[in-house]
């Protein structure tokens, strides 16, 4: 059982129930899945930054392994937006401030969410369009991840700020906005204290599923699109991923998915290395970070395929390659390219 849950409550109680089997009908598909390859050839790039102190990259993506985009969660001189070509990572010009989130649709028609109210357009290699977000009584709207379903249905999530100047503190509050190709708006949500940092669409449950927190506590929401609603939380952190279309939960090295609005034990890999929330082709090919640096697991068994004491953040993964944002102990950004054989 998922340790340390405890139940959110608005104006009804929640209840939750975790079962510890997988889904029922789903094992022969599973069990007809090759494992995943590991005959991969490793290779690390370095981000040449001026400044690679004041910055925090995290969140990448892309069409192909020639065409990745790179934001930065701070930015500091012009060098929070980076692109790689297949050949080599470049800074490119963004004129807005902390390229915190990024969504690239299939034409590279790139949105970008900032830690400064505004939201960025790119498309044909231009800046075409640039929206403010503002919050009657928030000083700030800081924006760090976007989904984008359509190019008319995108949802971008994180807080608002407001400034209490007599005590110099702050009041959050989470906040998720929509887009339907015409205008940016706030979704009319319940006030919640929390900062919400990811969202998931599950294909296969028809929503979406949503990382907050607050203080110290971790909480997952489910969210229709109009309603939001707590289902766990926990001291133990988890992490969101998606794969095929299905939103996978993992804590305390323990997977779940949701199916009959429950979580549903999924995998328990409890005595490996197993961490983090991961990105990967199938279930029997997902790549995450371990406690000695690249983990993958084949569907058989979790191993450390590349080892490194760097601190590894999000991934992006394509046919025979995948991309890890890394940073060393002396705060040297590094990207972590992994390519199958031939």
């Amino acid at each position: 059982m998922l340790k340390k849950i405890s139940l959110i409550i608005f104006t009804a109680s929640i209840t939750i129930v975790i079962f510890n089997s997988c889904e029922k009908g789903t094992e022969p598909e599973r069990s007809k899945i090759k494992p995943g390859r590991r005959d991969y050839i490793w290779t690390e790039d370095t981000l040449n930054l001026n400044y690679h102190f004041a910055m925090t990259f995290q969140d990448i993506m892309g069409n192909s392994p020639n065409d990745i985009w790179l934001g930065s969660v701070n930015a500091s001189y012009g060098e929070g937006l980076w692109h790689y070509d297949g050949v080599e990572w470049k800074s490119i010009f963004f004129p807005g401030y902390a390229a915190s989130a990024l969504w690239v649709f299939e034409d590279n028609t790139l949105w970008i969410g900032t830690e400064d109210n505004i939201l960025w357009k790119r498309e044909n290699g231009a800046w075409v369009d640039s929206v403010k977000i503002e919050l009657e009584g928030y000083d700030m709207i800081l924006i760090y991840e976007l989904y984008g379903k359509a190019k008319d249905d995108i949802y971008a999530v994180r807080w608002a700020v407001k400034t209490i100047v007599v005590s110099y503190e702050y009041e959050n509050k989470g906040i998720i906005l929509h887009y339907d190709g015409v205008k940016w708006k706030f979704v009319n949500i319940p006030d919640l204290e929390d900062g919400f940092h990811s969202i998931l669409y599950d294909e296969k449950n028809n929503m979406f599923f949503i990382y907050g927190s607050k203080d110290l506590l971790d909480i997952l929401y489910v969210f229709d699109g109009k309603k939001i609603r707590a289902i766990m939380s926990t001291y133990a952190g988890f992490g969101l991923s998606k794969i095929n279309g299905r939103v996978y939960i993992n804590s305390n090295k323990k997977v779940f998915i949701y199916s009959n609005n429950s979580l549903v034990l999924w995998k328990d890999f409890t005595g490996t290395d197993f961490w983090s929330n991961f990105v990967g082709r199938s279930e029997t090919d997902f790549f995450n970070t371990s406690a000695k640096g690249v983990g993958h697991y084949n569907g058989i068994d979790y191993i450390t395929i590349y080892e490194t004491d760097m601190e590894l953040y999000n991934k992006v993964i394509f046919d025979k390659d995948i991309f890890i944002v890394a940073e060393n102990q002396n705060h040297v950004y590094k990207i972590i390219h992994g390519r199958l054989k031939d």
